[in-house]
C-alpha cells in the first residue's frame, strides 16, 4: 500500500464524515417537525457507508491481511423509526384523541452522534496531515542527496 492510497482512505473517511454531519443535522433541525413536505411524519435519516465487495482487505504472501483503498460510496436513508406520540390537543396536527405524531429522533444521541463525526473528521485530517507531512520530507531528502 502506497502512501497516495492513505490520502484517499482519508479523504474518503472525511467525506463519509461529512455525509453523517449533514444526516445528524437535519435530524436535530426536524426532531419537532410535525409534517415532511410530503406530508408525513419526518423520517430521521441515517448514513449507509460500503465500499466494493471484497476489495476491503487484501493478503500479502505470508497471509498477513492489509488494506486496500476501497470507493466508499454513503447513501442517506430514511430510518424505519416509529413515530412519537406527544399529547398536545391544542396542536393543528393533532389527531382526534389530541396526539400529535412527532419523528422519532433522539437529541441527546444525535448530539452524542456529532461529537464522535467531529473526532473522526479529525481523526482524518490528522492522518492526511501526518502522511502529506511524511510525503514532503521524503521528497526533501531525496532532493538533497
Amino acid at each position: 500500500m502506497g502512501l497516495f492510497s492513505i490520502l484517499d482512505m482519508s479523504s474518503a473517511g472525511m467525506d463519509v464524515q461529512q455525509a453523517r454531519l449533514a444526516a445528524a443535522t437535519a435530524n436535530i433541525a426536524n426532531s419537532r417537525t410535525t409534517r415532511a413536505a410530503d406530508g408525513e411524519v419526518y423520517r430521521p435519516l441515517q448514513v449507509v457507508v460500503s465500499g466494493e465487495p471484497g476489495a476491503a482487505v487484501g493478503v500479502e504472501a505470508g497471509g498477513v491481511p492489509t488494506a486496500l483503498p476501497v470507493p466508499v460510496a454513503s447513501t442517506v436513508t430514511a430510518e424505519d423509526v416509529a413515530p412519537q406520540l406527544v399529547f398536545d390537543p391544542g396542536h393543528p396536527d393533532a389527531d382526534d384523541r389530541g396526539f400529535v405524531k412527532l419523528p422519532g429522533v433522539d437529541p441527546i444521541t444525535s448530539m452524542m452522534d456529532l461529537i464522535s463525526i467531529s473526532r473522526g473528521y479529525e481523526a482524518n485530517v490528522r492522518a492526511f496531515d501526518v502522511t502529506r507531512t511524511l510525503l514532503q520530507r521524503t521528497l526533501d531528502l531525496w532532493r538533497n542527496r
